[in-house]
């Protein structure tokens, strides 16, 4: 009798270990096949997202946008869902990015330490290639409906195949003082000319920074067509444009901020030198961070943004759940709230840029407030934008260029 209870007894003591080893039990409300999602009803996933928490893995290079999300988003998801928002704050994508390949390395295919994250681009292209995100998913969202088709197809030449949602759009500009600078150089090549006629007056954020590696994409656009770089990767094509980008660019180092021996780390770096008068342009992919930069008394009342006549890049920011969520229901249906009108529209009044939604997929008084946004004093006119609007290049171009830069001017 003894040894069948010491028996007993060890039995329960190895089951309870095993479940303590194998962690948090999964909520099967709140984890689902893309498949059970596709099948079922809308209500039926607000009611599993009901009263739970999404970590939501948010790039945080802005203060603005950190407490907008902090406060204002938070508190109406917890109004509208009974949804408690947690923002992970991340440096740069590519950290959660690593950290999901790390994961399902390691064989962690649940209880995954975010629930939803902001991608796009090389991040989308690695992610999705590898096979950490959750999906596909994206055209069973309500709220998809008011994106075009050109919108959900393809992110940096990348297809997307619904495994990631659009929710805000940007395009490049740069800012300059009109009481420092009469006429901006309105060309790449009128930026050369201005640059060594003025020097120590320009310099852009170091790449991988994301700013900086869209100027320099500029620059590569310019000596390759813009056009061809916009699906598939060809070896002849970025081999050229890239040796005469490089060759600007060193041609352009002795001219910059501090001879080039230096570039800014950050966005923040470069505009802090701007509002000091060190340097005459700012950039930006958020069309109207001059407007909120003036209004917040940070830049010049004088300040005003242009954009290239040959154009300049745009995008659209894209929202995915990685393949190991704890809360696939909560992040589902926060991804959906981020794209509504609602949302939108609060958005651009509370952080400006550019309004991401299709007009031709609002109601009529949805677009009545569309149109009626404020558009800040260094904020250029949506058509203007549109009329100037170059599509991404292929994740691969970003890549290598990136690469290739770090290589042949940082290091040089």
């Amino acid at each position: 009798m003894n040894q069948l209870r010491s028996i007993l007894i060890l039995s329960l003591l190895l089951a309870s270990l095993a479940v303590s080893c194998a962690g948090p039990e999964i909520d099967a409300r709140l984890v689902f096949t893309p498949a059970q999602f596709a099948g079922a009803r809308w209500e039926e996933t607000l009611e599993r997202a009901r009263g739970t928490t999404v970590n939501y893995g948010m790039w945080a290079g802005d203060e603005a946008r950190n407490r907008y999300f902090q406060t204002g988003v938070a508190e109406t998801l917890k109004r509208k869902y009974d949804i408690t928002l947690h923002i992970t704050p991340l440096g740069d994508v590519v950290e959660i990015v690593n950290k999901l390949l790390n994961e399902k390395g390691a064989g962690k295919s649940t209880n995954g330490s975010v629930d939803m994250i902001w991608i796009n681009g090389e991040n989308f292209r690695t992610a999705k290639q590898a096979g950490v995100l959750w999906g596909p998913f994206a055209d069973h969202l309500p709220n998809i409906r008011h994106f075009d088709e050109a919108a959900r197809a393809r992110d940096f030449g990348t297809p997307i195949e619904n495994y990631e949602a659009p929710w805000q759009r940007a395009q490049f500009v740069l800012a300059y003082d009109t009481a420092r600078v009469a006429e901006p150089p309105r060309s790449v090549e009128a930026l050369r000319a201005f640059v060594k006629a003025h020097p120590g007056r320009f310099t852009y954020p170091a790449p991988p920074d994301f700013t900086g590696s869209v100027f320099i994409r500029h620059i590569l656009f310019h000596f390759g067509g813009a056009r061809a770089f916009q699906e598939g990767f060809d070896e002849e094509l970025y081999r050229k444009a890239s040796a005469a980008s490089i060759e600007f660019l060193n041609d352009l180092e002795p001219f910059l901020w501090r001879q080039g021996e230096t570039y800014p780390a950050t966005l923040t770096e470069l505009d802090r030198l701007f509002a000091n008068g060190e340097v005459d342009f700012a950039m930006s992919y958020g069309p109207s961070f001059a407007s909120e930069r003036i209004a917040r008394g940070e830049f010049p009342a004088t300040t005003r943004t242009f954009v290239f006549d040959e154009g300049t890049i745009g995008n659209y920011s894209f929202l995915a759940v990685p393949f190991n969520a704890s809360n696939v229901a909560g992040a589902l249906v926060v991804i959906n709230h981020l794209m509504s009108p609602e949302h939108a529209l609060d958005q651009s009044r509370t952080l400006g840029g550019v309004f991401p939604l299709a007009p031709d997929h609002l109601t009529a008084e949805e677009r009545r407030a569309a149109e009626a946004l404020p558009r800040g004093p260094a904020t250029l006119p949506a058509d203007e934008l549109a009329a100037h609007l170059l599509s991404e290049a292929d994740a691969r171009y970003l890549e290598r260029l990136e690469k290739d830069w770090l290589e042949k001017i940082l290091r040089r």
